[in-house]
């Protein structure tokens, strides 16, 4: 009798269906230097979505092996090398401007790929089990490959966008694989999905900074509609993650300490970076970012002088307003922005419109700031006995 947790074996015409693709980047690899784009462009389609249904039929019919893990490697070899031809034919384009993402992700995808084939080889030699790719592995290569083909068609600026979000998958993909690779084997703890989702929130701050200053201009109303609407959908998720991730890992038993300490963090990161961005464009004035800044730093001064006397300031109500209000606040700001560029491409003039967006996000900002700093005086008052130890 066999045993029935064992993997089956996979179908037999899965290695033929993998060789046809292997030999499919032959033709793009020639394409691609020769402005064939439409042709690298199915071809490159046809190799996306064959590899998904394999990966997929691979990993429902067996356990990985190394084989397979080689066999992931090698693919991942000839993107790159699409990539960097697709690089170079634009650089020789001089009706084309440099692409500099472009390069970035080339060179870091041979600085990730180089790294990973070195520590590949330290594990084999170690005899240690492979590193299983996760789903930020698995994001990373489809954004690569979606970059790939919109720089192949020269789809500006979504080109630029997708070179931009796949430069960020890698990183973080990258970082997560050198983490499993270096924890111990006999290590049990490991980083949740939960605490994963708190740190793309610090992740995403520094890509937010970047396309909201995207065209080097500090009046974000002139930015490209395309990076006004990326903004939106940035305040969007984080403003999901920060309620996911605390859903998660109360729902999975998975509330970690690592966690409780990234959770306040990472909402500090993620929204003192947006009202930086809003001060830098006039939205938000000196005094109202310098109120709300004042309050945090007090309330983790009060949580660090509880923490001294063993005693924890848990999260008061106020607080839990006060941080949907700066959430909402966020998103409502970023909303009038795109719909204002919106008005601005259709080429519609409305004065009262004019008016109130240039009212709106200046009163949302003294709002918030005001919320803030009421809920910074409830923290203080609760906190009195504490306060008093050392004052």
């Amino acid at each position: 009798m066999t045993d029935s947790a064992s993997p089956r074996p996979r179908p037999k015409w899965f290695a033929w269906v993998q060789t046809a693709l292997f030999a499919l980047w032959i033709p793009v690899l020639i394409l691609i230097p020769f402005h064939g784009d439409y042709e690298a462009v199915a071809l490159l389609g046809v190799l996306f979505f064959g590899g998904g249904f394999l990966g997929w039929i691979d990993r429902r019919w067996r356990e990985e092996e190394k084989l397979q893990i080689w066999a992931g490697s090698f693919e991942r070899v000839f993107l790159l090398v699409a990539v960097w031809f697709l690089a170079q034919r634009l650089w020789g384009d001089e009706w084309e401007p440099f692409p500099t993402l472009l390069t970035i992700m080339a060179g870091g995808l041979f600085l990730r790929y180089l790294v990973g084939f070195v520590l590949i080889l330290a594990r084999e030699r170690s005899r240690l089990p492979p590193v299983r790719r996760d789903v930020w592995q698995y994001f990373a290569h489809w954004s690569v490959y979606a970059a790939t083909l919109l720089q192949t068609l020269e789809i500006q600026p979504y080109a630029t966008v997708a070179c931009g979000i796949s430069i960020i998958l890698c990183i973080v993909g990258s970082g997560v694989w050198l983490i499993k690779h270096f924890r111990h084997p006999e290590a049990r703890s490991h980083m949740t999905v939960a605490t994963q989702i708190t740190l793309s929130r610090i992740v995403l701050a520094p890509v937010f900074i970047a396309v909201f200053f995207y065209d080097g201009d500090s009046d974000f109303t002139n930015n490209h509609l395309v990076f006004q609407v990326l903004a939106l959908l940035i305040a969007i998720s984080s403003a999901i993650s920060d309620w996911l991730d605390g859903h998660l890992a109360r729902k999975w038993g998975e509330v970690t300490t690592l966690g409780k300490y990234l959770d306040p963090w990472s909402d500090k990161i993620a929204t003192f970076t947006t009202f930086l961005c809003f001060l830098g464009t006039g939205w938000a004035s000196v005094a109202a970012v310098a109120i709300i800044f004042y309050r945090e730093s007090a309330v983790e001064t009060l949580r660090t002088l509880a923490a001294g006397e063993g005693e924890v300031i848990a999260a008061r109500k106020s607080g839990k307003w006060k941080t949907a209000i700066q959430i909402g606040a966020i998103i409502a700001i970023l909303t009038f922005a795109a719909f204002d560029g919106i008005l601005r491409d259709l080429h519609l003039d409305w004065p009262w419109w004019t008016l109130a967006f240039k009212i709106t996000p200046p009163l949302l900002m003294w709002l918030v700031a005001a919320v803030t700093a009421a809920s910074g005086l409830e923290y203080l008052y609760a906190s009195r006995k504490i306060l008093s130890k050392h004052l």
